[in-house]
This record gives C-alpha cells, sequence and structure tokens, in this order.
C-alpha cells in the first residue's frame, strides 16, 4: 500500500513540475518584451527608431538631391467610377509604372497627393492598365517629343 501512493506522489509532481514549465515559457517572453518595452521608454534601445530618408524624385545617376527644395503638395485625380485601378507615370517617377497607385475616393474619383517642387511635369495616368491624359489639365507632347508622339498632361508647379 506504501508503493501506491508513492507513486501518486511522483506523478502528481511529475504534473506539477510538467505544468509549472509551461507557464515559465509564456512568462519569460512576456518579460522580455515588457523589458524591450521599458528600454523603449527610457532611450536605453536606440536602434528602435532609425533616421530614414525619402526620395520621392528620380534626379538620374549621379545628380545631387536639391537642399531645402520647397516643396508643393500637389494632387492629382481622376474620374473613373468603373475602373478597377488607376496608378500614375511620369517626370516625378521616371515613368516606372506600379510606383504611384492612385487610392479610390468617393464617387468613383481617384486621387493622389505628391510633394514636388516647382517646375513643369508630364504625365500620364494608367487606367487598368490603359495611359490617359488628365482631362482637367492641359495636354502637350512629352519631353523630348518629335512630331507625332503620345500626348501627355502637364502640370505646372509654382
Amino acid at each position: 500500500m506504501g508503493d501506491r501512493f508513492g507513486r501518486d506522489k511522483w506523478a502528481f509532481w511529475a504534473f506539477v513540475f510538467a505544468l509549472a514549465a509551461l507557464l515559465a515559457v509564456p512568462s519569460a517572453v512576456l518579460l522580455r518584451c515588457i523589458q524591450s518595452y521599458y528600454g523603449f521608454l527610457t532611450g536605453a534601445a536606440p536602434g528602435t527608431i532609425r533616421p530614414t530618408q525619402v526620395d520621392f524624385l528620380d534626379r538620374g545617376r549621379g545628380a545631387a538631391p536639391l537642399a531645402d527644395a520647397n516643396l508643393h503638395f500637389v494632387e492629382f485625380s481622376l474620374r473613373a467610377p468603373r475602373a478597377k485601378s488607376v496608378e500614375m507615370i511620369g517626370d516625378f517617377n521616371a515613368w516606372k509604372a506600379g510606383t504611384l497607385p492612385l487610392t479610390r475616393g468617393r464617387g468613383g474619383v481617384w486621387e493622389i497627393m505628391l510633394p514636388l517642387p516647382a517646375g513643369r511635369y508630364h504625365y500620364l495616368f494608367l487606367k487598368d492598365g490603359q495611359a490617359q491624359t488628365d482631362p482637367r489639365a492641359a495636354s502637350d507632347a512629352g519631353p523630348g517629343a518629335s512630331a507625332g508622339s503620345k500626348k501627355t498632361s502637364l502640370r505646372i508647379v509654382p
């Protein structure tokens, strides 16, 4: 009979230690998260926030960045209620598709706001992959255009 109680004690304590081990793992993870957050708040973890530089304009290779450029926020919009996607291509993104998607607004109006320095900008909308000029902007032949080249929209930023 004494053997029976001994086996039950060992099973009980094995169960208690297994349960404690299972509970200790989440506690260790939680403790590590709390320590990390405390280090962030006190500034002990300076690598958490890194300074970044965002370059919206492709200036070509070897061009120096603008020093203290006065950027103007310019809004572009296109009414296309049946379009599935609308993007922009132009001088400001080196005519690369897929880099400036517009967001759908109310009434099927697609919009985007870009920070641009003063200058002349040729651009096109890509409505479901098809190039389209801006109906509200002046049309002009594209940069370096020759006779019969495709028309682009022109936006002048003062």
